[in-house]
């Protein structure tokens, strides 16, 4: 069983075969189906593979390298901001377990934030974690999931939840707001408790990192694309434990609110 009790593991060197050059654009066909295959199945091992079909056009293994027109975007193939500490696809009710991340060449500029929902909770107040758990907040939809022109949305979420004897977290640092002065005042405190508790790891050829998406939140330090084959250079694989009933189609999860 690979599937750990941290919040964030990393396996060092899982894949060692050859990698081409980084592409520059998204391809119809797989630039390196060897490590996809590889993560396929370190994903299959712990839950199912699964695509949405507004991102990405449902691949079950995501390729995120950097690409000029976002560099500057709020999306996993942006370089040149910070990207914000977020719950993968916040917005959705099919949200994934776990996040794996195979680094198939890395940069040591670009380091892959992330924070631990106990560290979080530790440094909110009785008054704030009381709040945060209440569904005075809302979050709109991921951009990566509009880049077609797709319609947005605002979704109503609690950020925090106790259940089965552990916190769940629900974030995006940049999309969502609290609906009430009170929910806003909490999340200002949510917002702070994250980058106190936020870590850094930078990932070399060939690791995986598992983020566990109900207990940390994750993120990427800006870093600067060269544009010739060296750029950083990941496989991403979002990974549920049961497939939902009704939403999907084969492994792909619609995009139902």
């Amino acid at each position: 069983n690979r599937a750990s009790n941290s919040a964030v593991t990393l396996i060092s060197k899982y894949f060692t075969g050859s990698v081409p050059a980084t592409p520059l654009q998204q391809l119809v066909d797989d630039a390196c189906p060897a490590a996809t295959r590889a993560l396929l199945q370190f994903a299959n091992d712990i839950g199912y593979a699964v695509g949405y079909d507004r991102e990405q056009n449902g691949r079950l293994v995501q390729d995120i390298f950097p690409v000029r027109a976002s560099e500057t975007e709020q999306v996993s193939t942006s370089s040149k901001v910070m990207l914000g500490s977020h719950t993968e696809t916040a917005f959705h009710r099919h949200r994934p377990r776990y996040v794996v991340l195979l680094c198939l060449r890395g940069d040591a500029a670009a380091a892959t934030t992330y924070a631990d929902v106990n560290d979080i909770v530790e440094l909110l107040s009785i008054e704030h974690l009381a709040v945060l758990q209440t569904t005075d907040f809302v979050t709109t939809v991921d951009p990566s999931f509009m880049t077609k022109g797709e319609p947005d949305a605002e979704v109503v979420v609690q950020p925090l939840t106790f259940t089965n004897g552990a916190w769940v977290l629900v974030y995006d640092e940049l999309l969502m707001r609290g609906t009430t002065e009170r929910a806003q005042a909490a999340l200002a405190e949510l917002h702070r408790a994250v980058k106190l508790a936020t870590q850094r790891v930078v990932l070399s050829d060939g690791d995986v990192l598992v983020i566990d998406n109900d207990r940390a939140v994750h993120g990427r330090t800006p870093f600067m694309p060269r544009y010739d084959g060296t750029d950083r250079w990941l496989k991403r694989a979002l990974v549920v434990r049961e497939l939902p009933h009704g939403d999907v189609l084969g492994r792909v999860i619609q995009m139902r609110l």
